[in-house]
């Protein structure tokens, strides 16, 4: 059976834990956490030393596995057992835990962890048999969102639409960076009950001048000047050259969506077709207007030519995205 890991946190509040677990898959923060407040609901820090093992496949065998699940809790219900890099066990030893695993008893959990090796070798295929796993998924970029709304939510607090736009824009994608900058966000707003945008581009430092937002308008609009100026703001403040790239990509992208876009025969509204806000969406519209299909074709093209030159170029990269944007804003 598989699970995600926000189903097994849901029973391991309520005490439904079962004996072994596989935690399978690439987002090791979500990983991580998920580990820590398994942690924190069976073994209270005054009996870590007792009832919780950490160990690493590379450097243990079976039979010290087995071991560890035999010996019963001292002091508490459950003794946990984390075993990380499960694939790393020995032929002989994998071929010894699989049988191991309906005997574990109660008192204990086993978790086995992987970074999500090949699914179809044997010992993978024999672990999803026999005992339940959990998934944890690399997060797509348009599932980043809702998982920023969900944490904050978790802390009894909302975040508005357009804050998040703007909290993925400067923390980018990276799971551990977002959830430094909403902890951030929650000291700053206090007792405020919702975070804005204004509030995210405080804690972050943004002004008027150095909003990635307004860059992307600026280059929508064609308008050459601001786009610079705003860009030699983004340059001031440190922003990664590689995420200006992926917003200026993905904005081209939403107005090539609103020209291929039939109103006639989609079966889902234009706001979802292009997973952003209907905030946003009269302006985005306005933008479409100013270029045609082989403009913004080009623009791709200026967009990759620019994206390589980072990597391989011995231009400054301030100037390669300063001919970008020029470029861009006179397709």
């Amino acid at each position: 059976m598989k699970i995600s890991c926000q189903e097994f946190l849901k029973r391991a509040e309520k005490k439904k834990i079962s004996r072994a677990y596989l935690f399978s898959g690439e987002e090791e923060f979500q990983k991580r956490e998920t580990l820590d407040r398994l942690i924190q609901l069976l073994i209270p820090p005054s009996h870590k030393s007792f009832n919780l093992d950490i160990l690493h496949a590379s450097r243990s065998s079976t039979v010290e596995i087995i071991n560890k699940t035999s010996t019963f809790p001292l002091g508490t219900e459950k003794r946990l057992i984390i075993v990380y890099d499960i694939d790393k066990l020995t032929p002989s030893d994998k071929n010894l835990l699989i049988p191991h695993l309906k005997g574990i008893p109660e008192s204990s959990c086993l978790i086995l962890v992987t970074a999500g090796s090949d699914k179809r070798k044997k010992f993978f295929l024999d672990l999803e048999k026999t005992i339940t796993v959990v998934d944890f998924p690399k997060l797509y970029e348009n599932q980043i969102p809702s998982w920023i709304t969900n944490r904050v939510k978790g802390y009894g607090k909302s975040i508005k639409k357009e804050a998040i736009q703007v909290l993925q824009s400067w923390a980018g994608k990276s799971l551990p960076d977002l959830a430094n900058e909403i902890e951030k966000l929650l000291i700053f707003v206090g007792d405020k009950n919702t975070i804005t945008s204004e509030d995210v581009k405080q804690v972050a430092g943004y002004t008027g001048t150095n909003d990635i937002f307004q860059l992307l308008n600026s280059v929508g609009h064609k308008n050459t000047k601001q786009a610079l100026e705003i860009l030699n703001n983004l340059f001031f403040y440190s922003h990664p050259t590689g995420t200006i790239i992926h917003w200026l990509t993905e904005h081209l992208i939403r107005l090539l969506k609103i020209k291929e876009f039939d109103y006639k025969k989609s079966e889902i509204p234009l706001t979802s077709y292009l997973r952003t806000h209907n905030y946003f969406l009269k302006d985005y519209k306005e933008q479409s207007k100013n270029f045609n299909r082989e403009q913004l074709q080009n623009g791709f093209l200026l967009l990759y030519q620019a994206d390589m030159d980072l990597k391989t170029s011995f231009l400054p990269s301030d100037l390669i995205l300063e001919l970008l944007v020029y470029n861009l804003c006179h397709l």
